[in-house]
């Protein structure tokens, strides 16, 4: 799919949609549906954001997400604006590895009573009566130790915490991994596009201009401007070649977060307070991932592989195998990822990587004689996840036509791409819910 680098920017748009990420592009996708006329505006030289893929010295590498959800929020997104899913579920899609012994999580046997006996009764019963149900206001490091935990227990939860919500068991609430784990089509089936992690968002992307929708990429917004309403309408956006646009707006749809997205507005126009909260509970997660491929396929690593009792080694994933686009002929593209202890900040980011090499070539030899591509450390202004799940802050905004969607405005119990998705389609319904008239209903 090829989307316009220096597209005419309108004058006028119905709705500005900051962030072509998951959440952005799924809110523009269904308001596109809807007759309205929208601006995606993404910083970026390509869309997906986190679930993105960036050429590298040949190389296709996964700006962080590995896989797609194949049910769920992102069904129901792709359904309902008529594009197909291309991303395929592999034969054996996700393993848990667990010392010497490998555990299918989505498939055979194992998968079959974990997710459509095991998971729906354990968490039905534990929401309906309490049982087993860790009590509120405690976060996963307490709760492991009241029960007295053992250590294999311990790392086991915290890999999870890792991979699931790039964060430690002391950053998560002990309710929300429960319930997430717990919840009915918790673990949806994973798969995976042919072209990597952007395959399914430039799919989107391409229905979205189809339809009528403008995408900038490597465009910039520097500012919204508010009426005398105290609504958002205006945003200035700076182009490729450096020169600034201002285009008029009836509403905005942020998927940068909230913290930069009230950092636009003027001053005056955001309550003072409420910013200030913003910066101060603002709790992003982070993840480190080395791409590293070899000429040799890895025979113990054929699919995405959770860990269960490493120190930081959370997943490892064999990321040309379903996506061979992704590696030039006649090698193997891998990737290895860990959550840094703390997960926040002021961690020691080569000693991280230390932990994680030596773990990868103890699972894995032939890492060690491996080609590295790229290492990734997603924190600080590109984070793992702009708020730890449990943390997300509200879709509302102080302005009134101004919604946050993506990795710090998900529902309780949402995560991943599909957490994004959850969020872009509360936030459409609150504005629909508003009366703003569609283009089409206007013209």
């Amino acid at each position: 799919m090829t989307i316009e680098q220096h597209a005419h920017v309108p004058e006028e748009v119905d709705v500005v949609v900051i962030g072509a990420g998951a959440g952005g592009l799924a809110a523009a996708a269904w308001l596109v549906k809807a007759g309205y006329r929208i601006l995606v505006v993404e910083a970026k030289p390509q869309v997906g954001g986190r679930a993105s893929t960036e050429p590298i010295d040949g190389f296709g590498v996964n700006t962080g997400a590995q896989i797609f959800e194949l049910g769920g929020a992102n069904k129901a997104l792709f359904d309902d604006v008529g594009i197909p899913i291309r991303a395929r579920k592999q034969p054996v899609p996700l393993i848990l590895r667990l010392g010497r012994r490998d555990v299918q999580v989505m498939s055979g046997i194992t998968g079959f009573l974990a997710n459509k006996i095991g998971i729906p009764v354990i968490g039905g019963l534990a929401r309906r009566f309490g049982w087993f149900r860790p009590k509120e206001g405690i976060f996963l490091d307490t709760w492991l130790d009241q029960l007295h935990a053992p250590v294999k227990i311990k790392r086991l939860c915290r890999n999870l915490t890792s991979a699931l919500f790039a964060a430690e068991p002391s950053d998560v609430i002990a309710t929300l991994f429960f319930d997430y784990l717990t919840k009915k089509g918790g673990m949806n089936t994973y798969g995976a596009h042919p072209d990597g992690s952007i395959g399914p968002w430039q799919d989107l992307a391409a229905g979205i201009q189809r339809a009528g929708g403008t995408i900038l990429l490597d465009t910039s917004v520097t500012a919204i401007g508010v009426g005398d309403d105290g609504r958002a309408d205006t945003v200035v956006i700076r182009k490729t070649d450096g020169a600034t646009v201002t285009v008029r707006t009836r509403a905005v749809i942020s998927n940068i977060g909230p913290v930069a997205t009230s950092r636009l507005f003027p001053a005056e126009a955001w309550p003072a307070d409420d910013r200030e909260k913003l910066e101060a509970e603002s709790f992003p997660g982070t993840l480190i991932t080395i791409n590293f491929a070899s000429e040799q396929p890895i025979p113990n690593l054929t699919t995405l592989v959770f860990f269960g009792y490493t120190e930081r080694l959370a997943y490892a994933s064999y990321m040309s195998g379903p996506s061979p686009s992704l590696a030039p002929a006649g090698w193997h593209l891998y990737c290895v990822t860990s959550t840094p202890h703390p997960a926040n900040t002021g961690f020691d980011l080569d000693e991280e990587l230390a932990i994680l090499r030596r773990e990868a070539a103890r699972e894995f030899p032939e890492s060690a004689r491996a080609r590295e591509v790229s290492i990734a450390n997603c924190t600080g202004d590109w984070p793992g996840q702009r708020a730890i799940p449990g943390r997300d802050w509200p879709n509302a905004t102080p302005i009134q036509n101004l919604w946050n969607v993506g990795d710090a405005a998900r529902p309780w119990m949402a995560a991943g791409q599909s957490g994004c998705v959850e969020s872009a389609r509360i936030a459409v319904d609150a504005l629909i819910a508003t009366g703003l008239p569609a283009s089409h209903l206007r013209d």
